[in-house]
């Protein structure tokens, strides 16, 4: 398969080799070099030479520095993960029809994301500076799979407010699959990983005679399919009753493998009339993940859960 993601961030930090007067020559220089791409940004944006001295005058070099070596410490993870992010809904994405990609750089800080004309398909340009300026570039990956949602959606351009205000999003939406009762697990398992792009593995299990049961699931298949209390993260979580979460598995002495990939884990119990009944479990082929955002959502869809059981 074609590399649906290009980073193209550290050419647009050759900025900083300019002197900061000649900044907008920088700028213009960039609209010969991307063709189409820069002059449909400028476009979708209503932005003149005029507008665009000002935003440039207005970032300082060290703002620059400081996002270029935070940049450089994470680029390589950030863009796999991105590409990852695509490639493994490359169903619901559409990728076959190989009409659109997504291109990283560091713009002027506007929007995280707008919708172009390339020279042969359409380029979704997310604005990496954009994101960092917010504090979310560690969550870059959740950004390149919502604009290329967007994008199937009809959407030229958007904006991502965080965690806090995506799991909102999607908390709806689970309140709605649930409407199906204990039938709508396997799809609520389905929703979570298209959604989230670092839940890999997400699955239930249930709650017999002191054991967890495997119950409706997605990703790879599991040798695991009943499990002690006790025994493992999910285990663990069982006889504790407790939210159980382990950023780097490798790290993790009392540890079920279910597959080598697997590098983190969040195992959240459910609860009815007191009594632990299952849990829900995700692995993710990421190093540490899971936010306090992360917990705080899958808790609560764990108390949604429990009342369709």
């Amino acid at each position: 398969m074609r590399s649906i993601v290009q980073n193209k961030v550290e050419e647009c930090l050759e900025i900083l080799r300019w002197d900061r007067t000649r900044w907008l020559e920088f700028w213009k220089s960039q609209r010969k070099r991307y063709g189409p791409l820069i002059p449909g940004y400028e476009e979708r944006l209503e932005l003149n030479d005029e507008k665009i001295k000002e935003i440039l005058w207005s970032i300082e070099r060290r703002t620059l520095d400081r996002f270029k070596w935070e940049w450089l410490d994470v680029s390589r993870n950030k863009k796999i993960e991105c590409a990852e992010a695509l490639s493994e809904r490359e169903k619901s994405l559409e990728l076959h029809r190989e009409d659109f990609s997504v291109f990283l750089m560091a713009l002027l800080g506007i929007e995280d994301w707008v919708v172009v004309d390339g020279e042969k398909e359409k380029v979704v340009l997310i604005d990496v500076f954009s994101l960092w300026k917010k504090g979310l570039l560690r969550e870059l990956s959740i950004v390149a799979l919502e604009a290329a949602r967007s994008f199937r959606m009809g959407k030229d351009r958007g904006s991502y407010e965080g965690k806090k205000v995506f799991f909102e999003e999607l908390l709806r939406d689970v309140e709605k699959i649930l409407e199906g009762g204990k039938g709508s697990l396997q799809r609520l398992c389905e929703y979570l990983r298209e959604r989230v792009p670092y839940y890999d593995w997400v699955g239930f299990y249930f709650v017999e005679n002191e054991e967890l049961v495997l119950g409706p699931f997605v990703g790879e298949p599991t040798v695991h399919t009943k499990i002690p209390f006790g025994m493992g993260i999910c285990g663990q979580a069982a006889e504790r009753k407790v939210t159980f979460v382990v950023q780097d598995v490798s790290k993790e002495t009392n540890y079920l493998s279910c597959s080598p990939k697997t590098k983190a884990e969040i195992v959240v119990p459910i609860f009815k009339g007191g009594e632990i009944v299952g849990e829900l479990d995700i692995d993710s082929h990421a190093l540490a993940p899971f936010s306090e955002e992360d917990r705080r959502f899958l808790e609560k869809v764990c108390e949604l859960v429990a009342k369709v059981l």
